[in-house]
């Protein structure tokens, strides 16, 4: 062995997988966790002394593609390397440990021994489509008037800030012609939720839904908490297929996340969904009166529905 490949033999390779900002795990051919690094205890919030040991399959991670199936129960990349060798990406829905969803990039490779696979790595790193902000939002950014024009519970836009910004929007659109459509949501049985658990419990069900939106929606123009258990998306420049199937992966992502509890069941929650493109004759009161009229229409449908 040559000395450059000597040193690097001797080298702490937990050390230097504890350095990258990507999540690292491996699992062993009993699919057992048998590393984590601070990767991915960063990504996720869990520390490695709550999962080495485990089983993969145990959901903690509790993967979810883009059609809301279960990656842990069906078709997981680890498992399939496992068996096969090969290396796959993808792109899921990791739950975080508040229960929160995140946009992850995975790619799952196999480690050998004597020509046999005896262990699989995930490599998973955040997801977060990058866009510019519109100029009216960059103040929430410095946090300037928080609490004025942003919500004390979720952090996001309030609902005097979504009435600014759907009214400037609607200018832009008599102006310039530049379409755009929203998308409410609001929690199913949200009264009863609040009479089982109590309000502590569901100001922090919607603390979790806000993060799952921040994170896994930041194509969106503007996400905000526009009542109680309301949130407004807004889109720009969108069509109403690419709208609706909006409406669709938000309902979802919602009804894959939940609140995770220590000392109590997890907490899961749905939600009904309306979605509407702006129209010749609106206002923006006229906008959002349609887009909730549309979520009344998908309650009455059993909830956990869209109508677009």
């Amino acid at each position: 062995m040559r000395e450059g490949e000597k040193m690097l033999s001797d080298m702490n390779y937990k050390f230097i997988l504890d350095q990258l900002f990507d999540g690292v795990y491996i699992v062993d051919k009993e699919k057992r966790i048998v590393y984590w690094n601070e990767g991915a205890k960063r990504i996720s919030g869990f520390k490695s002394e709550e999962v080495v040991g485990r089983y993969c399959h145990d959901n903690i991670l509790n993967h979810v593609d883009e059609y809301g199936i279960n990656l842990c129960l069906n078709g997981c990349p680890l498992h399939q390397t496992l068996n096969d060798g090969n290396k796959r990406e993808l792109t899921v829905y990791l739950q975080h440990r508040r229960g929160h969803r995140i946009p992850v990039k995975i790619k799952s490779f196999p480690i050998y021994e004597n020509d046999e696979v005896i262990a699989s790595v995930e490599v998973f790193t955040e997801n977060f489509e990058r866009t510019k902000k519109p100029k009216s939002m960059l103040v929430l950014d410095k946090g300037a008037l928080k609490g004025v024009l942003t919500d004390e519970l979720t952090d996001l836009p309030n609902k005097r800030m979504i009435d600014h910004y759907l009214n400037s929007k609607m200018n832009d659109y008599r102006e310039l012609g530049i379409p755009f459509g929203i998308v409410m949501i609001d929690i199913d049985s949200f009264e009863e939720f609040n009479n089982t658990y109590g309000e502590a419990l569901c100001d922090r069900v919607i603390q979790m839904l806000g993060r799952t939106y921040s994170k896994a929606f930041r194509m969106a123009d503007l996400v905000g908490r526009w009542r109680e258990d309301e949130f407004i998306f807004v889109f720009s420049g969108i069509k109403h297929e690419a709208l609706k199937m909006l409406a669709e992966k938000i309902r979802m992502i919602s009804e894959n996340s939940s609140l995770r509890g220590e000392t109590f069941k997890d907490i899961e929650v749905t939600v009904s969904v309306g979605a509407t493109l702006v129209q010749q004759d609106d206002t923006a009161l006229k906008l959002t009166e349609r887009c909730y009229e549309r979520v009344k229409r998908s309650k009455g449908k059993g909830g956990n529905n869209i109508t677009a």
